[in-house]
């Protein structure tokens, strides 16, 4: 009985609404997601707005600080230039004074060039002549920090006795590793207005300001006679102390709530600040969430009351938004037939907004692809700019190198060179010159610029090769080294090249293993392929390193001193350069402390037919006495080579510059013109050229002794005209042999040594 009652019930109807109720439930119903979504949307739209604005202010200041930075940048290197005068470095002021007038008058915003020594006693002041009375200088402080660091200094704003507001640019002359004088310049307050102009007509609210790092104000867009030279507010000095950049609100100097964006300039070290009302950023998104809100409040209002009076036109206007979700899913352009029914309406607009949002998410699409694309190009430049500057590097690296090798050898070929510092100097030379080669060869591997030259190698002999060039290290680590490379084994390869994979491995063993410990280097061929071993007792390797150890500059961690060193490239260079002859390389440890095993895999070569013996060598007859020209900026390299090639019985004539060099070399008529690559007035290339079209067919064999040493230089090289290209520090036998063997076809009689 019970369960006839409940199945009577559940078949009673349900209480009957009316349609129009039930229809404007339906529509808020339908409505409130809708309006929720809109609302979320608008407020993360408004919020995006909100910090693109304040981006907005941020890259403003951010272009200002680049600026200031690129003035500073460029200030230093004018005062570089005038303190670089040959005049200053005979103590010739009066000359000096003279290049300091000049290149003053070069600079439309210096003020005045001053010169004085670390005490702050002023030398030259192009204010006064001849010589200013002796005053403290106005900023001591950055005179005193650049004396300090031996680095250039943008100092804070002061006044001059006359009342005018300056700047003071300090660079540190430095002689023998200490400061010797410290030059300077003086730039108005007044010529920074450039940098902090606003662009437009004069209506834009924003303000731009910079501030030194002493809390004071250097330039000001707006009304800067009242606030230049003011300290800036105690919130502003608060906000920019520990950060570098950023955007907060504020009431700056001249009132009114607003946000202020600053940006450290990474040179000068002042700091630039954008000033924008908070109404300029904030109002226009404040109204338009308003007004949009309101709208939305009446449209839900009148689709209410649209479906209540409308209730009738309600399923044909079903059917059309039915129809026109239908061609907005096929990728069509929906058109709802609201038949009056407001409801119905805004479903249509929800559904054209969905096809709008639809459209922009595929222009968002692509145009992050767009970034994307742009991030590579931009990654590529970058790529571009690291190989120019390790090329750069390269260069200024091996100037300096080249005389002190060829000092060496003169001590060498002196009888000079047996004492224990001689070894030592050049043993540390040697390993400097590896670095290099080793940090141009990672840039030269990652850009696919380097050249093998295979032939078939013994295994013994590229060992050797690379055990007489880790030795020293080695033995001064007293490690016990054996080596078992059984004869006959051959690979084909580039001898040197792998000469330097296992100089760098067993240089690897020998740094990272204590002092007495124990290397083996151990060849055996496998299945058609040579394995060689490389195995120490050392450190061992973290198994958290061993996956990432052949990586460049990726090292194990070391203690403050840096006893290991290295730079962390050599291994980098191994796996590149075993790659390029179709082997592998493998890294094994049991972990810190158990030692660690390199295994190279290289294919094994095909067995030689035996060779004839080699007929016997004769020595080649040496050539005759030449006359040289040595042209280079470099004084120490340039006196050392000739020393080298005056023991050698040359007449040597030495010069500075091109044009000099040019100069000699038409008067002299040299057989021989060894040119450096990067030289004044006159470079290497343009020089070879000259001396062809001056001299004709009495135009000497030129050589280049030179920094640049990347595969583009030796092009150059050769299409100017040079016979050899040596890279400093150059091989000096091999520059001997080349000089000889111009001798040997010219035969000019001996002459003595002049030198200019």
């Amino acid at each position: 009985m019970r369960s006839l009652r409940l199945r009577a019930r559940l078949r009673r109807p349900a209480r009957a609404i009316p349609f129009r109720w039930r229809l404007v439930g339906l529509t808020a119903g339908a409505l409130l997601p809708v309006a929720l979504f809109a609302a979320a949307m608008l407020s993360r739209l408004a919020a995006g707005e909100r910090e693109a604005n304040r981006q907005r202010l941020v890259a403003d200041a951010r272009t200002l600080a680049e600026g200031v930075d690129r003035e500073t940048i460029a200030t230093f290197r004018a005062l570089q230039a005038l303190g670089g005068s040959g005049r200053l470095e005979r103590g010739d002021l009066d000359g000096f004074r003279e290049d300091a007038v000049r290149v003053l008058r070069t600079q439309p915003t210096w003020h005045a060039v001053l010169l004085a020594r670390p005490d702050g006693h002023r030398l030259l002041d192009t204010r006064r002549s001849p010589a200013p009375p002796a005053a403290p200088p106005r900023d001591p402080r950055s005179l005193e920090e650049a004396v300090r660091t031996g680095e250039p200094v943008l100092g804070d704003v002061f006044a001059s006795p006359d009342g005018e507001l300056l700047v003071a640019a300090r660079l540190p002359l430095l002689h023998q590793g200490r400061v010797r004088y410290v030059l300077s310049a003086l730039v108005p307050a007044d010529a920074l207005r450039d940098l902090v102009r606003v662009p437009g007509n004069g209506e834009n609210p924003w303000i731009r300001t910079l501030v030194d790092r002493s809390g004071t104000v250097v330039a000001r867009s707006r009304a800067p006679e009242r606030f230049v030279g003011q300290r800036a507010t105690p919130r502003f000095l608060a906000a920019v102390r520990d950060r570098g950049e950023g955007v907060y609100p504020d009431m700056p100097l001249d009132g009114g709530r607003s946000y202020v964006a600053f940006v450290h300039s990474s040179h000068a070290g002042w700091t630039a600040a954008v000033v924008a009302p908070v109404e300029m950023l904030d109002g226009a998104t404040r109204r338009s969430v308003l007004t949009i809100a309101a709208l939305g409040v009446a449209v839900v209002l009148l689709s209410a009351g649209g479906a209540f009076l409308a209730s009738g036109r309600f399923t044909r206007a079903i059917a059309s938004a039915a129809a026109s979700a239908e061609a907005l899913a096929r990728g069509d352009r929906p058109r709802v037939e609201a038949a009056g029914i407001v409801e119905v309406a805004r479903l249509g607009e929800a559904l054209e907004r969905s096809a709008d949002l639809l459209a922009a998410r595929e222009r968002e699409r692509d145009q992050h692809l767009a970034v994307a694309e742009a991030a590579r190009a931009e990654a590529e430049a970058a790529s571009r700019t690291k190989d120019e500057f390790l090329a750069m590097l390269g260069h200024e690296l091996r100037n300096p190198l080249s005389p002190i090798v060829t000092a060496l050898e003169l001590q060498d070929l002196g009888g000079r060179g047996g004492t224990r510092e001689h070894a030592v100097i050049r043993r540390q030379v040697d390993h400097l010159v590896r670095l290099v080669d080793d940090l141009l060869d990672v840039a030269r591997i990652t850009r696919g610029k380097v050249e093998l030259q295979p032939e078939r190698v013994e295994v013994r002999s590229f060992v050797a090769r690379a055990v007489e060039m880790a030795t020293p290290l080695v033995e001064e680590r007293s490690h016990r080294l054996t080596v078992d490379v059984p004869e006959g084994l051959a690979v084909v390869g580039d001898p040197h090249r792998l000469a330097q994979v296992v100089a760098n491995l067993l240089t690897n063993a020998a740094r990272y293993t204590p002092p007495r410990g124990r290397i083996e280097v151990r060849a055996a061929l496998r299945g058609g392929r040579v394995e060689l071993r490389v195995r120490d007792d050392g450190r061992g390797i973290a198994p958290e390193l061993l996956s990432r150890i052949f990586e460049p500059f990726v090292q194990a961690p070391q203690g403050q001193d840096r006893r290991q060193g290295g730079l962390g490239i050599g291994l980098a260079l191994v796996r590149s350069l075993v790659g390029l002859h179709g082997g592998r390389v493998e890294a094994r440890s049991d972990g810190p402390g158990r030692g660690s095993t390199f295994v190279v895999e290289l294919p094994a070569a095909p067995r030689a037919p035996a060779a004839p013996a080699p007929a016997p060598r004769h020595a080649a007859p040496g050539g005759a006495p030449l006359r040289i020209l040595v042209v280079d900026d470099n004084e120490d390299a340039a006196e050392l080579l000739a020393d080298v090639l005056a023991h050698a019985g040359h007449e040597v004539r030495v010069a500075a510059d091109g044009g000099r060099g040019l100069e000699l070399a038409v008067r002299l008529r040299p057989d021989v013109a060894i040119l450096d690559i990067g030289l004044p007035v006159l470079d290497g290339y343009e020089l070879a050229v000259q001396l062809r079209r001056r001299l004709g067919d009495a135009a000497p064999v030129v050589i280049g002794v030179s920094g640049y040493g990347q595969p583009n230089d030796r092009e150059r090289s050769a299409a100017a005209g040079f016979r050899h290209h040596f890279v400093k520090p150059a091989d000096l036998e091999a520059l001997l042999a080349a000089v000889a063997a111009v001798g040997r076809d010219r035969g000019r009689a001996p002459v003595a040594q002049e030198r200019t």
